[in-house]
């Protein structure tokens, strides 16, 4: 591939970098997180054709199908199938695009087609990339789409934005995941190949979402690139949190990977004996520090490592805890903060996304392992847990419900189609 086709695309910087803005044909149009929640989204009439979206979820088939132990763990995966499901239930046409995980060629689930593409493994190394784009490509032209819709940094949003320019009518939608995805001057992967094709997708995408102020700002400074902010779903847990009854038993979700930091849960552990910690996830791949967490945690008592686990798993877990514990460096906005609070339960981290937890009290911020202990030991005996339990479940049921949030999506997705048609 050629240096000149991986230069990224020119763009007007005009806009102000606070202003939601998506590009169609070099049409900006400014939409707002309440316009894009509100009910002038409405559902498709018999007398209108389906907007059809195809989102590209490689890893999201055991979600989509309900697989009770689930091959990938991550909020990506999570989001996507969930959007999916309330896209379609919003009237659209929603076609799924996954790996190729030994599953039938189109599948569908709740109302969604699901299309494999290729093998996470298959292929010969170096080889293998002209293989997957032939198998993605395949995939992108049976969903026959009008919206094309990738999330999360890495080599496959340049292979989704070359799909979506071999037809002039496919819009290319990209979702950014995590705050490390629109850091540095190119973001996304420490490796070279990766970063330059995720360059050159994000470059080449006709509307790019953002779920924080942090990640616009971050994303218009670093690539110069405007953005739409609109957050993603979670399902609404069953029940209740364990309360304060559950003093002493604490959550703690996530992959087992550095940036998350488990092993601060571990050392947290040693230094609270009397609080068991919950640890809920994997490392989805073999790694040193994997391990590492997985061997030191054996020695600890008051630590569960409980693995990847299904929801109604997960849901008992929640509903036997009385807090949740974030130790995370750098995130995008977790899903599993906004499943927590759909059931009141208040979380302690050292990430606030946007300031939203300080500023509607969903919570307590540190800054050090130190307060996440003093909070964690304190937290569940005040007052304020009460009014934070209350907080959360209002925070979620009033911006993060499925419902809103497919809405919302929609919306974007009939201004850009409607911005593209007027050109």
């Amino acid at each position: 591939m050629s240096k000149d086709v991986l230069m990224a695309d020119a763009r007007d910087q005009g806009s102000a970098l606070d202003t939601p803005v998506m590009r169609a044909s070099g049409v900006q149009r400014a939409t707002t997180e309440r316009d894009a929640a509100s009910g002038s989204a409405a559902k498709v009439t018999a007398s209108q054709t389906p907007l059809k979206v195809c989102i590209i979820g490689l890893k999201c088939y055991d979600h989509i199908a309900g697989s009770p132990v689930l091959r990938y763990l991550g909020g990506i995966e999570t989001q996507l199938a969930l959007l999916a499901k309330g896209l379609q239930r919003e009237g659209c046409e929603v076609s799924l695009i996954t790996y190729d995980q030994g599953q039938a060629d189109e599948q569908i689930f709740e109302g969604v087609k699901v299309l494999k593409s290729y093998s996470p493994t298959g292929g010969i190394r170096r080889l293998r990339v002209f293989s997957r784009l032939a198998k993605l490509w395949r995939a992108m032209k049976r969903a026959d789409a009008d919206i094309y819709l990738q999330m999360g940094a890495g080599d496959e949003t340049g292979m989704v934005a070359m799909g979506c320019q071999l037809k002039s009518t496919r819009r290319f939608v990209f979702c950014l995941a995590s705050d490390a995805d629109c850091q540095g001057p190119i973001g996304a992967s420490r490796f070279a190949a990766q970063m330059l094709m995720y360059r050159y997708g994000i470059n080449r995408a006709d509307l790019v979402i953002s779920q924080t102020q942090t990640q616009q700002k971050n994303l218009k400074a670093s690539m110069g690139i405007p953005s739409l902010i609109t957050q993603m779903a979670a399902t609404r847990t069953e029940g209740s949190c364990g309360g304060p009854d559950c003093a002493d038993q604490v959550l703690w979700v996530g992959r087992i990977v550095p940036e998350k930091r488990p092993d601060w849960v571990l050392e947290m552990a040693r230094r609270c004996p009397e609080i068991t910690f919950h640890v809920a996830g994997s490392a989805n791949s073999n790694s040193e520090y994997a391990a590492k967490v997985l061997a030191d945690a054996k020695s600890i008592p008051n630590v569960r490592m409980h693995g990847s686990l299904s929801r109604p798993e997960l849901n008992k877990l929640f509903q036997s805890c009385c807090l949740m514990c974030c130790t995370s460096i750098t995130e995008g906005f977790p899903t599993t903060f906004l499943e927590v609070w759909s059931c009141g339960m208040p979380i302690v981290t050292t990430f606030d996304p946007d300031g939203v937890i300080a500023r509607h009290g969903l919570g307590q911020v540190a800054s050090s392992m130190d307060e996440l202990i003093a909070q964690i030991r304190s937290l569940p005996k005040t007052e304020a847990y009460a009014r934070m339990s209350s907080a959360a479940r209002t925070y979620y049921s009033e911006n993060q419900t499925v419902e809103a949030v497919a809405r919302r999506f929609h919306r974007a997705f009939g201004d850009l189609m409607a911005g593209r048609k007027n050109v």
